[in-house]
């Protein structure tokens, strides 16, 4: 009993560990701007967050979600490496068009749900002075030159790109017990 209880433990002890994945897009609705915590939602959301839910919507029929958020934030890259010049790199992210569309089609205990949007990315960001990256190769250059009488270095870099992963799903719920 105690290696089956040591077993099941450890199952989901490891899938929390891995919780966020590697897609951590959570902001899946407009909704979840109101309200950080979706995964017990019986709303129309609830085809990405919950689709168990759905079939606890009040009433059958079709149902239709069409949302869009415009996303903007500022990150900053912190890099601690010693040979480089600049050690904070300030970038501007900004995704104007971040959609959200969900379906679902009720029937008793019955619920057909689908949706699409994107899972990762979606926006564009601009480094004004380039990313860390760029620099080890030539940072690492002033020491070996030293001797040589290189005390320093000038790099002159930016980067700006966008990136954007959509993802679609398809569920089929069914209640079994009367909630």
């Amino acid at each position: 009993m105690k290696k089956i209880f040591t077993l099941l433990f450890a199952a989901g002890v490891s899938s929390q560990l891995f919780a966020g994945g590697i897609l951590t897009n959570t902001n899946q609705s407009v909704m979840f701007t109101r309200l950080q915590s979706r995964d017990a939602t019986i709303g129309i959301d609830a085809a990405y967050f919950n689709p168990a839910g759905l079939t606890l919507l009040p009433n059958n029929g079709f149902f239709l979600s069409l949302s869009n958020q415009t996303l903007g934030q500022t990150r900053t890259i912190k890099s601690d490496y010693q040979y480089l010049n600049v050690k904070d790199y300030e970038g501007k992210i900004f995704a104007p068009a971040f959609p959200s569309i969900y379906a679902v089609y009720k029937m008793d205990k019955l619920a057909f749900s689908a949706g699409f949007n994107p899972i990762a990315g979606g926006g564009g960001g601009t480094y004004d002075t380039g990313l860390p990256s760029f620099e080890y190769d030539i940072s690492d250059l002033v020491p070996a030159l030293a001797s040589q009488g290189a005390q320093g270095y000038r790099m002159d870099a930016f980067f700006e790109g966008t990136s954007a992963w959509f993802g679609y799903q398809a569920n089929i719920s069914y209640q079994i017990n009367d909630m």
